[in-house]
């Protein structure tokens, strides 16, 4: 399958993850509260936590291998039966660890139900495997189961959410879409592989389910790290507001990752094949759909975040807002950590440059929670992130820039910084002056934005991807 078509799926599936879910916030939102979704989110994130641990370097280390031996049918099989093994190990150390936490740690007793529901997502995250459909590239199906019980969860939501109590019931609804996956994914997965107990080999796995695990946790004490802590040192309040923030942010930047995930397991196998031009071909085109992509978002998050905000989630998030005008440059910049990272540096191997990199923002992340979180809650937090994934990349762009054959592209990225500047002031402009609804502004504005970015990147910049973009769109008429 071509990468055009697994992008296609990649991109509905990666969506579809975050636009279901935007269908029913706004409505979650104003019944439960922001206490309600505070709890909800700050349980969830030691939930994560603890998948983080017990998944490790599982995703990377199973997308690279099955891509490497996806047309070797036993040694794919084997490969499967290795990986889900390692995984159940590791997540039945992750399973007791958090079992004794629930009843030595006095600050989450009063959340010890909520934990409970939470325990089904941590077991049934075993046999999501989404790295082996992944490996596969066999998005197509990855996209029509999700997108089929995701309608379940939305037709749920608004049949069971009916007042503010009913937070529990909203997170049990959250769980039982990752054990529907869990489970059709592990039947499916009987069309491509042998299920059993031979020929399972866990030590050739090792290395990179710990040097990619480690990266992972590091980086989570900047991620999934920040709301939990945010919750033991703030309140429940606090982290709704910083969690209604970074939702919208992973809804805006999920584009770009279904992007990454496709690229990753070509990338992987060109590299393998020694086809080195090809390989820096896709990495140029990261580049410019990056750059495409997220300049004229950044520019209108930043600008109209209290509208887009309050259209979505209602009065009582006002604390969202600034959050997310600090975080808004992340899509930038994660963007191409991403690339730098998921395309460039794990496909060649680099795994222990990634986890020495992802101890600088870990380190910056901790020092900056400490200081500030206490005094400025969510702001801190969005502060924190913000800071320790600018250091991240900084480190993983010097690297690359050093050891491989890949420069720097400062030229693209200052003719963008100078083209979106005229419209970051006209939008301002727009902003202070013009009184009308958020919906109402929030079309009229879009339209500006859209139009510009299309004009300006195809005969100022001359950005393949918005050139291929105009050019469809006139063959189509």
């Amino acid at each position: 399958m071509s990468v055009k078509r697994n992008f296609a799926y990649s991109f509905v599936l990666t969506v579809s993850g975050y636009v279901f879910p935007l269908l029913t916030y706004p409505y979650v939102s104003r019944v439960l509260g922001v206490s309600g979704i505070g709890i909800c989110d700050f349980v969830d994130s030691i939930i994560n936590y603890f998948i983080l641990f017990s998944m490790m370097g599982i995703d990377a280390c199973g997308i690279r291998e099955i891509a490497a031996h996806k047309d070797e049918p036993a040694k794919r099989s084997s490969l499967f039966r290795s990986i889900i093994s390692l995984n159940i190990i590791s997540t039945a150390i992750a399973l007791v660890v958090l079992l004794t936490a629930m009843y030595t740690v006095p600050a989450l007793a009063q959340y010890r139900k909520m934990l409970y529901i939470g325990v089904m997502k941590l077991i049934a995250n075993i046999f999501l495997i989404e790295w082996f459909y992944t490996g596969m590239e066999n998005f197509a199906y990855i996209t029509k189961r999700s997108i089929a019980i995701k309608l379940i969860y939305v037709a749920s939501i608004f049949f069971f959410i009916r007042k503010p109590d009913d937070y529990p019931i909203y997170y049990i609804l959250t769980v039982t879409t990752i054990v529907l996956n869990a489970g059709w994914n592990l039947i499916y997965a009987r069309k491509f592989v042998t299920l059993s107990l031979k020929d399972i080999s866990i030590k050739p796995l090792l290395a990179t389910f710990f040097s990619i695990g480690l990266y992972k946790i590091i980086t989570s004490i900047y991620t999934t790290m920040n709301v939990t802590w945010l919750g033991f040192v703030t309140n429940t309040d606090q982290v709704g507001y910083y969690t209604s923030a970074t939702k919208l942010y992973t809804i805006i930047i999920s584009a770009f990752t279904a992007f990454t995930s496709v690229m990753l397991p070509r990338l992987s196998a060109l590299h393998a094949q020694g086809n080195e031009k090809e390989f820096w071909d896709k990495i140029r085109l990261s580049v410019e759909a990056l750059a495409f992509f997220s300049f004229p978002v950044i520019v209108f998050s930043i600008i109209y975040a209290p509208n887009i905000l309050h259209l979505l989630l209602g009065d009582g998030f006002e604390g969202s807002y600034l959050p997310f005008r600090i975080i808004a440059p992340l899509i930038f910049i994660i963007g191409y950590e991403q690339i730098l990272v998921l395309q460039i540096l794990i496909p060649r191997k680099y795994d222990r440059i990634v986890l020495c990199n992802s101890i600088i923002g870990a380190t910056l992340a901790v020092l900056t929670n400490l200081m500030i979180v206490k005094s400025y809650g969510a702001t801190g937090s969005a502060i924190v992130w913000f800071i320790s994934e600018v250091a991240v990349l900084t480190a993983t762009l010097l690297f690359v820039c050093r050891n491989t054959l890949y420069t720097l592209p400062l030229r693209i990225i200052g003719r963008y910084m100078v083209c979106y500047v005229p419209l970051f002031i006209v939008l301002h402009l727009i902003h202070r002056t013009l009184e009308v609804g958020d919906l109402t502004i929030l079309l009229m504005t879009g339209s500006v934005v859209l139009l510009y970015t299309l004009v300006i990147q195809k005969y100022y910049i001359k950005s393949p991807v918005a050139v291929q973009i105009i050019d469809k769109l006139r063959l189509g008429r």
